[in-house]
């Protein structure tokens, strides 16, 4: 009994197959293929590639000699203290709370600032860099593994 039922519903399946697929190919309505998205050239930066944007050393040097940027140590302060570019500040993103509303007043949003820390794979000096880009700043640059090649090519440093 189950058999024939089995094979009943294979035939009612079978022919309602043929039936659908002849209809669709004599009527004149076709079921039509979504197109595909666009595709762009070119995708404009998103912000987090303007945030976290790094600079060269020869080119944070050359802002250095100049006057042309504001230098922030991202390390602790030990590590600060023990030594940092000279005239470099020291900021440290766990502690925004207690620096950011007077860095908010006295720190022009046009200024140039360069943030580092140490080591290729520091993550300090990025974060505070992104952190002051979503803070108002719109020229703020990460110096990677920045205080090991400053020093190692002998450049001013306290």
């Amino acid at each position: 009994m189950f058999k024939q039922a089995l094979k009943q519903a294979a035939v009612i399946l079978l022919a309602a197959v043929v039936l659908g697929t002849t209809v669709y190919m004599i009527g004149p309505a076709k079921i039509e293929m979504p197109a595909a998205p666009p595709v762009q050239e070119e995708s404009a930066p998103s912000i987090e590639d303007e945030a976290v944007a790094t600079i060269s050393l020869d080119e944070a040097f050359e802002r250095f000699q100049k006057g042309a940027a504001l230098f922030i140590d991202a390390r602790h302060g030990v590590d600060y203290d023990a030594g940092h570019i000279q005239g470099a500040i020291n900021l440290i993103l766990d502690e925004a709370d207690a620096w950011l509303p007077d860095f908010l007043a006295n720190t022009d949003p046009q200024t140039v600032i360069v943030t580092y820390c140490d080591g290729e794979l520091c993550h300090l000096a990025p974060d505070l860099a992104e952190f002051l880009f979503f803070n108002g700043f719109e020229h703020v640059f990460y110096l990677k593994n920045g205080w090991t090649r400053w020093s190692d090519r002998g450049y001013p440093v306290e």
